[in-house]
């Protein structure tokens, strides 16, 4: 057998004692020679020197044959060695963790090796597959040209800091992507909707993610672009967002919408770079801060009522429900302004009437693994998803429906035009119609497409009462739907494609390109994938609003006992309890309620049961009930609610409200945010006192 060097003919032997599982040992060793033995006692040689025809290395010596036993030990299982070993796993499986590793070792080759060389040897692979930290920086210009060479007319920016410039010194500062595919499907069938948001990255490479998103008829998320800064600051959000509105060309972004989780100095970034933008706040993150005082589940469902209230009348009724319960609730909840999280107050250019940030974390989660990696991997890994998704989404065109519209916007539609049944229509013999729905009286204008419920302005579909007055004048409701909704825009949106890249060995990567990657800050702990939960987050389910399960006694079902369950009971069942066996606790709720008869008694059943049932029916045998984590559906419970009106009166008169915008100011409301107090009396906060002073000094600037 012939080596191409020592290094080489070593390395095999290494293997050979690994697969025998015998510790053999160097009896000496050079540059020329190296001559293995196994145990004291035990005839295997091996000899490897240099071949005399060749420039070579081979095995001349090779006597195979041991009278030793298998070694638990073996010295020639090095963290080199082990690194080619596991080389095909690791690239398969990043994650492959260190104790599967041993494990393996350990049934294949009976082979105890320490945690640290095998997570020596697991570091070694990944450095290899994945490249240098810092040679992946020195590539990064001649992989932003490559960029801008396969997809012309993409933005690609990189900064370098200042701060080591001035030191002599080219340090890596933030980079900014937007390919021109991107910027042509917003530009020609995306909603004027922009989601932003930041993500931390979870390599070596570390900083933050900004992103900017869109999202097509079907509700998915559209990626616009992304960056590479530092920090979130507002000076990163303030840089972003200027190269945004230059990609995108939003000009002072009027009939734009953003909408954001309420980050530190993004909102007056927005309002300073783009004046003419609408700005939303995610529901989900004013309902975390909300909620870390009022964590009541009927609180909860009303709060989330107030965001879905389309008109102003509907958010005071259900802020006046709200401060029945509690009036200090409702007022910490109008201290965030309604103008951002009700619907009732949003504008309407963007026909889009969401209220979260979910398809901005959607984003963050879909790009998890690639956050992981080194700069350029990483950003190859996001480019390369993002272009598939677009193939992807192209095709999903092919399972719509006849009428070429979108799925999800018909099932919203057929959702309406259920309730629209429920409706009065009455006809003034021009544009107007007056249509009944409950107490409501409401007014549509067909000429505008406008109602005063103001979901058709919102969503751009047809609402209950629209349908209600197109089904009257024998119009079909379907027609009326925006176009932005249409298999047209939604091909336009996926139409163009972006362009492969080639690969490293076609770049041009030049010495004066070289840079340093930026300052590594090594945290405390070890690093997390996940983020961190609100305690209560994402425990709401169909019909209820689930409580905390903090300070719940447990009862036994055998023994009726407290502060123990039936899996640990060491009593017998007995038969009443075993002929209750697969019952829920309602039933077996209502069948005392039953036996007792009485006022007193069923009403403290009822309420009983009402303290069980968030946590979910059907749990069977199960020792701890989990706490479904299902989000709360909107669509579904939003019909149910309208679904269970009563006869339409027509009572109240709605009017129609906003500007040509659609944007109003709430006013008159039942109750005012809490303003800040020391000592009983009114104060003004630091932040106040700073934005206060920013004013002063801009208007003496001007």
């Amino acid at each position: 057998m012939s080596f191409k060097d020592m290094k080489e003919g070593r390395q095999a032997v290494n293997y050979y004692a690994l697969a025998s599982k015998r510790a053999l040992t160097i009896i000496k060793g050079d540059t020329k020679r190296s001559r293995y033995g196994c145990e004291e006692g035990c005839p295997f040689r091996c000899l490897i020197s240099k071949d005399g025809k060749t420039e070579g290395f081979k095995i001349k010596t090779l006597i195979n044959n041991h009278t030793c036993e298998e070694a638990f030990f073996n010295p020639r299982a090095d963290s080199t060695t082990l690194a080619k070993y596991f080389r095909n796993k690791l690239q398969n499986n990043p994650k492959y963790k260190v104790k599967d590793m041993r494990g393996e070792l350990e049934n294949n080759f009976t082979l105890n090796v320490c945690q640290s060389k095998l997570k020596r040897a697991k570091r070694m692979t990944l450095e290899k597959l994945e490249g240098s930290f810092i040679d992946e920086y020195n590539k990064l210009e001649a992989y932003a040209q490559e960029i801008r060479r396969s997809n012309p007319e993409s933005d690609v920016v990189i900064n370098i800091s200042k701060d080591a410039l001035a030191e002599g010194k080219t340090q890596f500062l933030r980079m900014y992507l937007c390919f021109d595919a991107l910027k042509k499907g917003w530009k020609r069938g995306l909603r004027p909707l922009i989601g932003v948001d930041g993500t931390f990255l979870k390599g070596r490479c570390k900083g933050m993610l900004l992103v900017a998103l869109g999202q097509d008829c079907m509700n998915s998320f559209y990626p616009l672009a992304w960056a590479i800064v530092d920090k979130e600051t507002s000076r990163t959000w303030s840089w972003f967002i200027e190269l945004l509105k230059r990609s995108l060309d939003l000009k002072d972004g009027a009939g734009t919408t953003f909408t954001s989780d309420m980050q530190k100095g993004l909102v007056d970034v927005v309002d300073k770079v783009l004046p003419g933008a609408h700005h939303r706040f995610c529901m989900r993150h004013v309902e975390s801060n909300w909620c870390k005082k009022w964590r009541s589940g009927e609180m909860r469902k009303l709060m989330w009522w107030c965001s879905w209230s389309s008109y102003d009348e509907e958010f005071k009724d259900q802020l006046k429900k709200l401060g029945q319960l509690s009036e200090e609730a409702a007022r910490d909840l109008v201290n965030f302004p309604p103008r951002a999280w009700c619907r009732a107050y949003f504008d309407t250019q963007c026909k889009n009437m969401t209220v979260d940030n979910n398809f901005t974390e959607s984003f963050n989660s879909w790009i998890l693994v690639p956050r992981g990696k080194p700069i350029i991997k990483m950003l190859e890994k996001i480019r390369v998803k993002v272009m598939n998704l677009l193939v992807k989404n192209e095709n999903k065109t092919k399972t719509w429906g006849a009428n070429g519209v979108s799925p999800e916007c018909m099932n919203l539609f057929n959702d309406w035009r259920s309730i629209a049944h429920r409706c009065k229509v009455e006809f003034n013999g021009y544009w107007g119609y007056k249509v009944s729905d409950g107490e409501d009286r409401h007014t549509v204008n067909l000429e505008h497409k406008k109602c005063t419920c103001r979901l058709w302005d919102l969503s751009g579909i047809p609402c209950p009462h629209a349908i209600k007055v197109l089904i009257h004048k024998k119009v079909i409701p379907e027609t009326k739907i925006h176009w932005w909704y249409t298999k047209e825009a939604y091909i336009l949106t996926y139409k163009h494609k972006m362009q492969p890249v080639r690969g490293e060995r076609s770049w041009k990567v030049e010495a004066s390109h070289a840079m340093l990657p930026p300052d590594v800050v090594k945290q405390v702990g070890r690093p997390k994938w996940k983020r961190d939960r609100e305690p209560d987050k994402a425990r709401k389910r169909k019909g209820e609003w689930s409580q905390s399960r903090k300070g719940t006694q447990m009862t036994c079902r055998n023994c009726d006992e407290s502060n123990q369950n039936a899996k640990g009971c060491c009593k017998e069942k007995s038969t009443e309890n075993a002929s209750m066996k697969g019952k829920s606790p309602m039933m077996e709720s209502n069948s005392q309620s039953r036996i007792v008869g009485q006022e007193d008694d069923l009403q403290q059943i009822q309420v009983a049961t009402q303290d069980f049932e968030p946590y979910g029916p059907n749990v069977g045998n199960e020792e701890d009930p989990p706490l479904r984590p299902m989000v709360y559906p909107e669509s579904k419970s939003w019909v149910e609610k309208l679904m269970a009106r009563s006869v339409p009166t027509g009572t109240r008169k709605i009017s129609f409200t906003g500007d040509h915008t659609g944007v109003s100011v709430p006013t008159n409301l039942s109750y005012s945010p809490v303003k800040t107090t020391w000592k009983g009396k009114k104060a003004v906060s630091s932040g106040q006192l700073q934005m206060e002073a920013k004013k002063k000094k801009n208007q003496n600037g001007s």
